[in-house]
C-alpha cells in the first residue's frame, strides 16, 4: 500500500515538475487589441514573440496607453473620396495616397504625426506568480529588450536615360553631373534607384544604328545615386556587341548593376538583387524584339552571341519564381515595349502585366514609348506602362519632354506610391509641381 502511494505521489510530482518546466520553456507570447494587430505582427516578428488572440494567457499586452514605449508608428494623412482621413502606416493600403504634413511624408524623418506603441506585462494573480516562478524573470528580462523598429525602404524608378547626341554635348560642356543636377536630392535619398539606360557607353564598336554616349557620362549616373539600369532595349547594340561589352565594364567600375543583357540567355535573364534595410529587391529586364533594328544584320537576342533578354512570358515567369524561391521579397520587372509616342495601352500589354503580377511579380515598369502612359494597380501591385523620358534630347515636344519619377515606399509591404512629374529643359531633368496622373482603372 505504501509503495503504491509513493508511486502515485512520485507521478504527481513528476507531472507537476514537467508541467512547470513546460510553462517556463514555452515561447513568450504577445496579445494586441484589434486596432494594434498590424503593428503587433511586426513587434512579434522582430522580437521572437508569438502573437496570441487570448489576452488572459499572454505574457505581454500591446497598448497605446501606459507601459513602456517601444517605438512609434507614423499615422498617414490620406485623401479618400475627397476627404482627409488618418490611417496608421501599417494598416494603410498603397491605393490610398499619403499627403505631406508640415512638408514631410510618413516615411521621412521629421514627420510629426505618429502614435506611441507601448508594452506592458499581463497582471498575474498570486497563484500564477507561484506557478510561473522562473518564467516571471524571463518575461521581465525580455521586456527591457523588446523594441519596434520601423525602417522604410524607398525604391525610385526613372524613365529613359540617353546620354549621347545633344545631351553628350552638354556633358562635354558642363560636366557629367549636368543632366541630373536638379534631381540629385530625390534620387540620392532613395535606398535603390533604377532606370533604363538607352544608349551604350563606349568609344569602341562598329556603328550599326543610332546612339552612343561617352564613357565619362557614367560619372553622372554614379553621382545621381543610380544603382541599377536596364540595358534590355533597342539601342544597347547600336555599336555592336563590342559597344555593349564596353558598357558593362564602365558600369561595373562605377558600381552600377545592369540587367537585361548577357553573354548568353542565361546571363541576360539573371537579373540583380539588392538588399536594402534587410529587404531583398530583385530586378529583371526584358525587351520586345519586333522593333530591334540595325543597319547590319546582327543577332540581338542573347543566345550564341551576347545580347538582350526578350519578352517571353514563360521566360519571365520562370525567373520571377526563381527570385521568389531565393527569398526575394520584391520583384520588379522592367519591360521595353509598346509603340513610340503612343499613350494608348494595348490589350496585350495589359494582359502581360496581369500575367506577371499573377506569377508573383510585385511591380511592372515600362519604357520605350518616350511619353507617359497610364498606370494603375492590379491586385494591389503597381503597373507603369511607360515612365516617359527622364533624360533625353528633344524628340517630339511637349509630350516627350515630360516623364514620371516614381518612389515606392515599402514598410512591411508596399505602403505608398509617390509620383513626380519631371520635365526636360535643355537636356536637364527637373522636378515640377504639376499634378501627377491618377491611377487608371484600365488594368483592373
Amino acid at each position: 500500500m505504501k509503495t503504491h502511494r509513493f508511486r502515485l505521489y512520485s507521478s504527481i510530482l513528476l507531472f507537476l515538475a514537467l508541467a512547470k518546466l513546460a510553462v517556463v520553456s514555452k515561447p513568450l507570447t504577445l496579445y494586441a487589441p484589434e486596432n494594434l494587430i498590424s503593428v503587433a505582427q511586426v513587434v512579434a516578428k522582430q522580437n521572437g514573440l508569438i502573437l496570441t488572440p487570448i489576452a488572459s494567457s499572454a505574457d505581454y499586452w500591446l497598448t497605446l496607453d501606459g507601459g513602456r514605449t517601444i517605438g512609434r508608428e507614423p499615422v498617414a494623412v490620406c485623401i479618400d473620396a475627397g476627404t482627409h482621413i488618418e490611417v496608421p502606416i501599417l494598416d494603410k493600403s498603397p491605393l490610398l495616397q499619403s499627403v505631406p504634413v508640415d512638408g514631410y511624408l510618413p516615411h521621412e524623418a521629421g514627420y510629426p504625426k505618429y502614435r506611441e506603441i507601448n508594452l506592458v506585462t499581463r497582471p498575474l494573480s498570486l497563484l500564477e506568480k507561484l506557478w510561473q516562478g522562473i518564467r516571471i524573470l524571463k518575461v521581465g528580462r525580455t521586456m527591457s529588450r523588446v523594441a519596434l523598429d520601423l525602417q522604410p525602404t524607398v525604391v525610385a524608378l526613372a524613365g529613359d536615360i540617353m546620354l549621347g547626341r545633344r545631351v553628350g554635348e552638354k556633358i562635354l560642356e558642363k560636366g557629367p553631373e549636368y543632366p541630373f543636377a536638379k534631381v540629385y536630392s530625390v534620387l540620392q535619398a532613395a535606398d535603390i534607384t533604377f532606370a533604363n539606360l538607352e544608349a551604350p557607353l563606349c568609344i569602341t564598336g562598329e556603328f550599326i544604328n543610332l546612339f552612343r554616349a561617352h564613357p565619362a557620362a557614367v560619372a553622372g549616373l554614379k553621382l545621381a545615386g543610380i544603382d541599377v539600369v536596364s540595358l534590355a532595349n533597342n539601342h544597347i547594340l547600336d555599336y555592336h556587341q563590342e559597344g555593349m561589352l564596353e558598357t558593362w565594364e564602365h558600369l561595373n567600375r562605377a558600381g552600377i548593376l545592369q540587367v537585361g543583357t548577357g553573354m548568353n540567355l542565361q546571363e541576360a535573364v539573371q537579373g540583380a538583387v539588392i538588399d536594402a534595410n534587410g529587404m531583398k529587391v530583385g530586378f529583371l529586364a526584358f525587351t520586345e524584339t519586333w522593333f530591334l533594328y540595325s543597319r547590319k544584320g546582327i543577332e540581338w537576342v542573347a543566345g550564341s552571341c551576347p545580347g538582350v533578354a526578350p519578352i517571353d512570358l514563360e521566360l519571365i515567369v520562370s525567373n520571377i519564381k526563381r527570385f521568389k524561391q531565393a527569398g526575394v521579397q520584391v520583384v520588379i520587372v522592367s519591360l521595353h515595349w509598346g509603340v513610340e509616342y503612343s499613350q494608348t495601352v494595348a490589350e496585350k500589354e495589359a494582359e502581360l502585366a496581369k500575367a506577371i503580377i499573377d506569377a508573383g511579380g510585385d511591380v511592372v515598369v515600362g519604357h520605350h514609348p518616350h511619353v507617359v502612359k497610364p498606370w494603375g494597380f492590379y491586385k494591389g501591385k503597381p503597373v507603369f506602362f511607360s515612365l516617359g523620358n527622364f533624360i533625353f534630347d528633344t524628340l517630339r515636344p511637349p509630350l516627350s519632354e515630360q516623364g514620371l519619377l516614381v518612389e515606392l515606399v515599402y514598410l512591411e509591404g508596399l505602403r505608398d506610391v509617390h509620383l513626380t512629374v519631371t520635365r526636360l529643359n535643355d537636356c536637364q531633368v527637373e522636378l515640377t509641381k504639376l499634378p501627377p496622373p491618377e491611377a487608371n482603372v484600365i488594368i483592373n
